[in-house]
C-alpha cells in the first residue's frame, strides 16, 4: 500500500532513523564514549551534522557496525552506513514503500527515534504513524527482524551481499 507523506512527514521519519542511531551509538557499552565525542565534534554554530557524524563514526568504528544495546542485548537492525542511506533516500523522497515501512517501524520502536512528547515535532511524528498505520511504543515483537527482513534487498544493494546476509 503507497504511503503519501507530506515533506515535514517524510523529513521526520528521517530524523527519527537518525536520531535513533545515534542513540543506540552513545549508549552502546562497547563504543559508548568515543561515539560521544564524535558527536561533540560534530556540533557546530549551526548545530549537530548527522552526515559528519556518520562519517567519523564509519572511520572509527567502521561502516558495518551496528549498535547494541546494554538493556537487552538486542542489535539496532541497520549498519551505519544502511542507516544513513535510508535516511538519505527518504529525504530525498527516493524511498520505496518497504524503505518507508521499514523506517516507520524503527520511529515507532526504537527508544531513542521519537522526539519529546508535546513538542512541535510530536504533532507530525503522531500523524506520520497514523499514515503508516503504526502507534507510538505499540507491541511488535522483535522489530528488529521485521526491520531488517523488510530491508534485505536494500541492504544487499548498500552494503553487499556478505554483510545483508
Amino acid at each position: 500500500m503507497p504511503h503519501d507523506l507530506t515533506r515535514a512527514q517524510r523529513c521526520m521519519l528521517a530524523d527519527c532513523v537518525r536520531v535513533s542511531l545515534v542513540g543506540w551509538l552513545v549508549t552502546d557499552p562497547a563504543v559508548d564514549r568515543k561515539a560521544r565525542r564524535l558527536e561533540a565534534r560534530a556540533t557546530g554554530v549551526l548545530g549537530f551534522g548527522f552526515s559528519r557524524f556518520v562519517a567519523m563514526a564509519m572511520t572509527e568504528f567502521g561502516a558495518g557496525y551496528r549498535p547494541h544495546s546494554a538493556l537487552d542485548g538486542t542489535r539496532f537492525p541497520l549498519s551505519l552506513q544502511e542507516t544513513a542511506a535510508l535516511a538519505n533516500d527518504i529525504e530525498l523522497d527516493m524511498a520505496g514503500e518497504d524503505q518507508i515501512a521499514a523506517a516507520g517501524l524503527i520511529a515507532a520502536h526504537s527508544r531513542y527515534g521519537r522526539p519529546d512528547a508535546g513538542s512541535r515535532d510530536w504533532w507530525t511524528y503522531l500523524a506520520l504513524l497514523d499514515v503508516l498505520g503504526l502507534a507510538a511504543g505499540s507491541d511488535a515483537g522483535d522489530w528488529h527482524a521485521l526491520v531488517r527482513e523488510r530491508l534485505r534487498p536494500f541492504r544487499h544493494a548498500v552494503s553487499g551481499p556478505a554483510v545483508a546476509e
